[in-house]
């Protein structure tokens, strides 16, 4: 299955799961062997493959084990810089902030009755 932007997060889940598996068959490693590897427990391993829910740092301790972790950078990659704010020499931002963006004033509750 090839994951998109559609994909609900449940058959990601599963198809990340489904993948590590052919991974670590292909590696011709166990669950019990991976599982050892990686400072696990089977359970957890058996769970990640069954595409249930896990912690990220448990992913990333799977993905080092079986040489995948270097796709991480692909996955999110490093921001570009802002060449524009570097030459203008303005501060790098740290904070999003919602646009500033003018609505429709304020009216009291009297004042709708015309409508």
């Amino acid at each position: 299955m090839k994951i998109s932007k559609y994909s609900d997060e449940k058959s990601i889940l599963s198809e990340l799961g489904s993948r590590i598996q052919q991974y670590r068959i292909s590696l011709n490693i166990t669950q019990s062997e991976l599982a050892q590897r990686c400072g696990l427990s089977l359970k957890t391993i058996a769970r990640t493959e069954m595409g249930c829910d896990t912690k990220l740092s448990n992913l990333i301790k799977v993905l080092n084990e079986i040489g995948l972790s270097e796709n991480l950078d692909v996955l999110i990659p490093e921001p570009q810089p802002d060449y524009k704010a570097m030459f203008e020499e303005k501060a790098v931002r740290k904070r999003a902030r919602p646009d500033k963006k003018k609505t429709d004033a304020w009216v009291w509750g009297e004042d709708k009755e015309d409508e």
